[in-house]
């Protein structure tokens, strides 16, 4: 199964820009979760999550073709 990943901000160090999604083949069904540890990105660093913009969990297991993107939290001044 396939599915694209993008983030935004810091995000972009692990998966890329949206524009420029990374194609992921999933061997078997997982939640986002375990993806994200999988790929090394630490717990606390995703704010939201959009599949297929719609805002899903982390307990979401991916379908294929899904596009998903990564927002990371927001902090300003």
């Amino acid at each position: 199964m396939k599915i694209k990943l993008g983030g935004y901000g810091i995000l972009k160090n692990y998966v890329g820009p949206p524009e420029n999604a990374r194609e992921i083949e999933l061997p078997q069904a997982k939640s986002l979760k375990d993806i994200l540890q999988e790929m090394g990105i630490p717990d606390g660093m995703v704010m939201l999550i959009s599949v297929n913009d719609e805002q899903k969990n982390l307990d979401y297991v991916p379908q294929e073709g899904d596009e998903i993107k990564l927002v990371p939290p927001v902090s300003g001044g």
